[in-house]
């Protein structure tokens, strides 16, 4: 799916580098971008919450995944 501020020609590009790398590269590649929007939402937390600890932060950013992801992580760190 081509994002809307993307032109057609750049996306048939991206396209084009995905489909020669391995899938052991993609993967690599979708890591990375993982994390890349992983640390923009926390930045934004950080820069619209200063004075949020660090354990604020972290729970703020299982909101953001989603109840059904939170609810999850959560009931494993509370195993221990």
């Amino acid at each position: 799916m081509r994002s809307p501020d993307t032109l057609p020609a750049a996306h048939a590009l991206q396209v084009e580098a995905f489909r020669r790398m391995t899938p052991q590269q993609r993967v690599s590649v979708a890591f990375e971008m993982s994390a890349e929007v992983r640390a923009l939402a926390e930045s934004g937390v950080r820069s619209r919450h200063p004075e949020c600890s660090d354990a604020d932060v972290a729970s703020a950013m299982l909101g953001i995944l989603g109840t059904k992801v939170a609810d999850e992580v959560r009931s494993h760190s509370t195993r221990g």
